[in-house]
C-alpha cells in the first residue's frame, strides 16, 4: 500500500512524519509520495531532509497550472498518473490550505481512494473570499458521495480520541446518561488559544490567513465546535424520535477591533519596527474571536432541552514576545492554549475539564515554544441520586513536551486510518459539527443580521463505553447511606448495597466481612488493620490504645 500526501507543510513534517515512518517500518506501507506547490519546493525539501525516511517521489505543481484553481492542478497530476487508480492500493492524505480541500476530496472520492483530511473539511471561495453560503451544500454532497463510494474517510480532529475530552469527560457523561436516563442540560465550552498576530501580519499571512474573509473559525476553532456537536448529539439517544433545532446568537471581533483591544503592546516586542503596527485597509478580514450562546430545542414543541455557550477566542495570553516571526517549524505565534469544557446533567451531575499548555521551565529563550500539557477534571455529583462514591472529585493529569493530548489524539486517528481500523472520525460523522460551524460563519458574516436556527437532526454519535470496573468512583453507592465523622473525616458508610451481601463486593461491608477488607472493620477484625482497633487490637496501632 502507498500513501500520497498532498501538501507537506510544517504540520505534516512536525506531527505526522513519525506515524508514516512507523507504518513503513511495520510493513503497513510500502512507500509514500509527496505533492506540493512549486513555490513551496525549497521549504518542503528542507523539512524532508530532517526525516529518517524519504519519499519515493516528490512532485511540485507549477504555479502557472494552479492559476486556474486546484482543479487544474488535479488534472495536471492525473495526466502524470499520480492521482489515478493503480494495481497498488493507494491512500490519499489531504493537507493543503483548506481552500483546496473540496476539489481534492471530490476527485479522491470519485477515484475510490481512502482519504484522510485535515480540518476544516472544505473552505469554498467566491471571488477570492469565503463563500459561507456554499459551505453546507458542499459538505452534504461530499458526505453523500463518500457513503455511496464506500471509501474509508477520516478527519484529523483532536477531540475524537482525546484522553481528556473523550476518556475523562464524554465517557463518564455517557455512563451517567445511561444510568439515570437523564439528558445533558447545559454545555459550556471556552477556549483561549493565545494567538497574537501583529496588525501588519493580518494582510501578509498565507498560512492561517485572515484576508480572505475568514479567520479562526477555519483555523483551530473547529476542534472545539466538534466537541460541542458530539456532546449535544448524545441527547439523541434519549430522544431518538425527536427533531432538534439549535438557536444561536453571538458576537465577533476582528483585526479592525484589535487596535483598541490590545493597545500598543506590539511596540514592546523584540525587534519591533513601526510598520508592524500598520493594518492594511480595504481587505475583508475574518474574525479573531467569537462568542455565542445557544438553546437546543425540540422542534415539535419549542421546549428547551439544553442551554450553553461557546467562546472561541484568540486574543488571550500566549508566549509571544517577538516582533518578526522566528525561524520555527510550527507555532510561530507563540500560541498557548487554555480550554474549559463543562457538561451538566440537570441537578444531579456535572463534569468540567480544564486543559492548558504551559512553557517548560528550562526554556532556552523567548522563542522556545516547548510546553507541557496539564489537565484538571472536576466532577460534582448528587451522590445519593447519582449513586457515585462521592459528591466531588478532583483529578490532575500531565503530559510532557512532545506528547501532547492533541498530538496523540490526532496520531491515533492517523494510525487507525492507515490500518483500516475504526477512527471514530469519518467524514459523515463531522456533518453535525459542520452544521454548527456553518451557523457560526453566518454570525461572523457582515451580511447577516439576527439569530441563527440550525436544523440538528443527526444520529447519535458513537456511544463510548465506561464501566464501574474502569473507574470505581462510579461504582454504585447503596440505597441506604449514612455518614459519620469517624476518625476526623466524613466518610460514606455503605449498607445493603450492590455486588455483595449487605454491602459492596463483600459481606456486610466493602470487600470484607462486616467491614472494609476485613472482619467487622477496615483491613482487620473489628477495626482498621487490626483487631477491634486501628492497626492493632482494640486500639490504634496497639492493644486497647494508641500506638501500642
Amino acid at each position: 500500500m502507498e500513501l500520497i500526501i498532498i501538501g507537506f507543510g510544517p504540520v505534516a513534517g512536525y506531527k505526522y512524519s513519525r506515524c508514516i515512518h512507523n507504518a513503513v517500518l511495520q510493513g503497513h506501507l510500502t512507500r509514500y509520495h509527496v505533492i506540493d506547490r512549486e513555490w513551496q519546493q525549497q521549504q518542503v525539501e528542507a523539512r524532508l531532509a530532517k526525516l529518517p525516511l524519504q519519499p519515493a517521489t516528490c512532485t511540485y505543481i507549477p504555479e502557472r497550472v494552479l492559476q486556474d484553481g486546484p482543479e487544474s492542478g488535479i488534472e495536471w497530476l492525473t495526466q502524470k498518473g499520480l492521482l489515478t487508480k493503480s494495481e497498488v492500493k493507494r491512500k490519499v492524505v489531504i493537507m493543503t490550505e483548506p481552500q483546496s480541500h473540496g476539489a481534492y476530496l471530490k476527485h479522491a472520492i470519485a477515484q475510490g481512494f481512502d482519504i484522510l483530511v485535515t480540518k476544516p473539511l472544505i473552505l469554498p471561495m467566491k471571488d477570492g473570499v469565503l463563500d459561507h453560503q456554499a459551505f453546507m451544500p458542499n459538505i452534504n454532497r461530499l458526505a453523500e458521495a463518500s457513503t455511496e463510494a464506500g471509501v474509508r474517510t477520516a478527519v484529523l480532529c483532536l477531540g475524537r480520541l482525546h484522553e481528556i475530552y473523550e476518556e475523562k469527560v464524554r465517557k463518564p457523561v455517557a455512563m451517567m446518561m445511561d444510568r439515570l436516563q437523564h439528558p445533558i442540560t447545559s454545555i459550556h465550552i471556552k477556549t483561549a488559544s493565545g494567538v497574537w498576530n501583529l496588525p501588519s501580519e493580518f494582510s501578509q499571512r498565507e498560512d492561517h490567513p485572515y484576508k480572505y474573509g475568514y479567520g479562526m473559525l477555519m483555523h483551530g476553532a473547529y476542534h472545539y465546535i466538534d466537541n460541542l456537536a458530539c456532546l449535544l448529539l448524545m441527547n439523541k439517544k434519549l430522544f431518538p424520535n425527536e427533531d432538534f433545532v439549535i438557536s444561536l446568537q453571538g458576537f465577533t471581533a476582528g483585526p479592525l477591533d484589535q487596535r483598541m483591544r490590545t493597545g500598543n503592546l506590539e511596540e514592546h516586542t523584540t525587534g519591533y519596527r513601526p510598520e508592524f503596527s500598520e493594518l492594511q485597509d480595504g481587505l475583508p478580514y475574518g474574525e479573531t474571536d467569537i462568542v455565542a450562546s445557544f438553546a437546543m430545542k425540540f422542534r415539535s414543541s419549542g421546549r428547551v432541552l439544553c442551554l450553553g455557550t461557546i467562546a472561541l477566542e484568540q486574543t488571550t495570553p500566549g508566549i509571544r514576545s517577538w516582533g518578526p516571526f522566528p525561524d520555527l517549524p510550527y507555532n510561530i505565534n507563540g500560541r498557548l492554549h487554555c480550554t474549559d469544557v463543562d457538561v451538566r446533567l440537570g441537578t444531579v451531575y456535572s463534569i468540567a475539564a480544564n486543559i492548558m499548555k504551559q512553557p517548560i521551565q528550562a526554556r532556552l529563550g523567548d522563542a522556545d515554544i516547548r510546553g507541557m500539557n496539564t489537565a484538571t477534571v472536576v466532577t460534582r455529583s448528587n451522590a445519593r441520586l447519582a449513586r457515585t462514591q462521592g459528591f466531588t472529585r478532583h483529578q490532575h493529569y500531565e503530559r510532557p513536551y512532545g506528547n501532547s493530548y492533541s498530538y496523540s489524539a490526532e496520531l491515533a486517528i492517523f494510525k487507525r486510518w492507515i490500518l483500516d481500523e475504526p477512527t471514530q472520525s469519518d467524514l459523515v460523522s463531522h456533518v453535525p459539527a459542520c452544521a454548527i460551524l456553518d451557523g457560526l460563519l453566518k454570525l461572523a458574516a457582515d451580511d447577516w443580521r439576527g439569530n441563527i436556527d440550525i436544523d440538528f437532526n443527526y444520529p447519535s454519535p458513537d456511544w463510548p463505553a465506561l464501566s464501574e470496573e474502569d473507574d470505581p468512583w462510579y461504582d454504585y453507592m447503596g440505597d441506604a447511606v449514612t455518614f459519620s465523622y469517624q476518625h476526623g473525616q466524613r466518610k460514606a458508610v455503605v449498607k445493603n448495597g450492590v455486588n455483595g451481601v449487605n454491602g459492596a463486593k463483600g459481606v456486610n461491608g466493602v470487600k470484607g466481612v462486616n467491614g472494609v477488607k476485613g472482619v467487622n472493620g477496615v483491613n482487620g477484625i473489628n477495626g482498621i488493620n487490626g483487631v477491634n482497633g486501628v492497626n492493632g487490637v482494640n486500639g490504634v496501632n496497639g492493644v486497647n490504645g494508641a500506638g501500642r
